[in-house]
């Protein structure tokens, strides 16, 4: 198990496949490809770069902007690709776990009327065919890119797609639930 936080590593990741990118990029590059698996708020992706930073895993420098303010860009140091690749190496210690509001609200659902329920899965199917169709851009673009970068987060996102259509055929089992079952 790693010391740390594997959210510090996957900012560290961040990067290391970004070089020389600022904070502020960084997050919206997390916003558009981390997010689907692992959610980084921006305020933690800042406070992992200054820990990193203490840790000498990656090197801030200050760049100077004429028309817009100063900003610190991050590249990974020796000791952080270093770091990166042990941690890459070490198997996770479990599969993961997927924090979801709409099954949480549905395990207590037995509190709301069948309609509501029933809404909170039809709002659930839309939510999770914009992210399917989201993913599935992504897929492709990277597809048509050999670099190993594109090629690692082609895995990432079919891997999304796919999971988010195994739960599409969960929101039509527990529909046909709902439809018939005596609440």
């Amino acid at each position: 198990m790693s010391e740390h936080p594997e959210t510090t590593y996957a900012v560290l990741g961040l990067v290391d496949k970004l070089p020389g990118s600022s904070g502020y990029e960084l997050a919206g590059v997390a916003a558009n490809s981390l997010a689907f698996f692992w959610p980084v708020s921006r305020t933690l992706l800042y406070r992992e770069l200054t820990r990193l930073s203490a840790m000498g895993w990656v090197e801030p420098t200050r760049v100077e902007q004429t028309h817009a303010p100063s900003k610190w860009t991050y590249r990974t140091t020796s000791d952080g690709q270093r770091a990166l690749s042990d941690w890459l190496a070490t198997p996770p210690d479990s599969a993961g776990s997927e924090r979801n509001p709409v099954l949480l609200r549905l395990f207590f659902s037995y509190r709301l009327p069948p309609e509501q329920a029933r809404s909170l899965l039809s709002g659930y199917r839309d939510r999770l065919e914009m992210q399917r169709d989201q993913l599935n851009a992504i897929s492709e673009k990277l597809s048509a890119t050999a670099t190993p970068q594109a090629r690692a987060g082609w895995l990432a996102a079919r891997h999304g797609v796919l999971t988010i259509e195994a739960a599409l055929l969960w929101v039509d089992e527990a529909e046909a639930f709902l439809a018939e079952a005596p609440w």
